[in-house]
């Protein structure tokens, strides 16, 4: 009982829960759709409906400045200031919103197509970008308040409005192309609401232009828009890779395996949310030893989460899909693998993002993107699309090392327990592996992982003495 009173007023366990279980109801409607998507388009218009998705992912970086990164650290360096502070910077995403729409239009004066994309679609996906790039920054503010419940409202509603705008219209005005459907209907629901939030912003804020903040923000920003797009090159470049080499039909296939491994990433995002200003806390008080301890109950916890998601994850994707798309299967495993190195890099990032060193973590992901790419040109012509889910892998555990080392040096000192990560990469990499092995032996599979989870049980109701000392001290 003293365990879960622990965790029932921590304010990192609740956030955490809540981010879980809304994102999860979230990503639930989301994973409702996917059979639909999948069964009223083509492979190929299914693979160019997420690569419209991958280009909204980059621009709505380039057209944001990515200055939703600078919210963190101006909630406590403007703390008595930061909605003036918010109208301000959202202004400055705004001069830039303006630029990329005039010099993306005289782009086409020259050109037919961008991409695939006519100037009609171009503009279209440049203002769902920016409205993308609002919405998660007034979500940047929820998180760092710990405001859970406004952060997973406005993810509820922006969901709910993209999923059924999209549909109606690929169901009547858009019936004959579903693509268009697609990309208009996304861009009505995230405009609407995007609109909203800027309004409210801006009436809130009444800031418009102030030097020091906007030098303030860039000086945070601007070095995470490589970041940020490498992170985009990482996740979604090899979509396009794939598109190119193999075609829609093979990128179809890949997108829809990579959108069920996601189900690792709404858990990553949900508890990364509640740990980020809990993190901050923590050490602007300088509790690092209370740091340590608790980072490695955090990391125990989601590699028994990640393991089970791996499992169940084989056979979501074998029953929400048509068989033709039964050859990428495997490819589950890799893709998972890739999320959890993704929640690993995250703990020397965070401490990165602490210290306001952004430029290193620019370097890190560039590099790790450039030798994705080169990677994926090497593999993907010879191995397939399994190719670019190892390449993936490979390339975000070199980025682990890279900040690891560099947020030591950053920080002078070890933040994290480097013994236990290292035996827990080992152990998953190990049991990703079985699985390849065991992917059609079902029954052994939820034999392994029952046996897993009762394990990490024995092991947290051993130590539950210990982890409120650890948690409290």
């Amino acid at each position: 009982m003293g365990l879960i009173n622990t965790l029932s007023k921590s304010k990192l366990i609740k956030s955490s829960f809540w981010y879980t279980i809304g994102n999860f109801f979230i990503k639930g409607i989301s994973f409702i759709t996917i059979p639909i998507f999948v069964n009223i388009t083509t492979q190929a218009e299914y693979g160019l409906i997420n690569n419209f998705a991958s280009f909204v992912s980059i621009f709505s970086i380039l057209v944001g400045l990515s200055l939703n990164s600078a919210i963190n650290n101006a909630s406590f360096d403007y703390k008595n200031e930061i909605n003036e502070f918010m109208s301000a910077a959202l202004s400055l995403a705004t001069l830039s919103l303006t630029v990329f729409l005039i010099f993306g239009n005289i782009y086409f004066v020259f050109t037919d197509e961008f991409f695939n994309m006519n100037q009609i679609v171009f503009n279209l996906m440049l203002l769902q970008s920016f409205a993308s790039f609002v919405i998660s920054y007034i979500q940047a503010y929820f998180t760092i308040n710990f405001n859970h419940f406004k952060y997973l409202i406005l993810s509820f509603v922006s969901t709910i409005l993209n999923v059924a705008a999209s549909v109606a219209l690929m169901q009547t005005l858009y019936v004959e192309n579903k693509y268009i459907g697609r990309v208009v209907g996304g861009t009505l629901a995230f405009v609407l609401i995007g609109l909203i939030i800027y309004l409210r912003i801006m009436i809130k804020g009444k800031h418009f232009f102030d030097k020091k903040q906007w030098k303030y923000a860039l000086k945070i920003s601007l070095p995470l828009i490589p970041h940020s797009l490498a992170n985009i090159v990482l996740a979604q470049f090899d979509r396009i890779m794939i598109n190119s080499y193999l075609g829609p039909a093979a990128g179809g296939i890949y997108s829809y395996i990579s959108n069920i491994g996601i189900i690792l990433s709404v858990v990553w995002m949900s508890t990364n949310n509640a740990w980020v200003p809990w993190f901050y806390g923590e050490m602007s008080k300088k509790n690092e030893k209370t740091v340590k301890k608790v980072s490695n109950y955090y990391l125990l916890a989601f590699t028994l989460i990640t393991m089970i998601v791996m499992v169940v994850s084989i056979d979501l994707a074998k029953f929400m899909a048509p068989k033709e798309y039964y050859p990428g299967l495997s490819l589950v495993i890799p893709i998972t693998l890739g999320y959890f190195f993704q929640f690993l890099y995250s703990f020397p990032v965070n401490a990165e993002f602490y210290e306001k060193k952004t430029s290193f973590i620019a370097i890190g992901t560039i590099a790790s993107a450039v030798i994705n790419v080169l990677l994926n040109i090497i593999f993907i012509p010879e191995f397939g699309i399994i190719a670019a889910g190892y390449t993936t892998v490979f390339t975000y555990f070199l980025l682990f090392l890279f900040h690891y080392n560099i947020a030591k040096k950053i920080t002078g000192k070890q933040l994290f327990d480097t013994k236990k990560i290292c035996i827990i990469i080992v152990f998953v990499s190990i049991f990703s592996l079985a699985l390849h092995v065991l992917i059609n032996q079902i029954v052994i599979r939820y034999v392994l992982t029952l046996l897993l989870i009762i394990s990490f049980g024995i092991y947290f109701l051993k130590n539950k003495d210990r982890i409120i000392d650890d948690y409290n001290s």
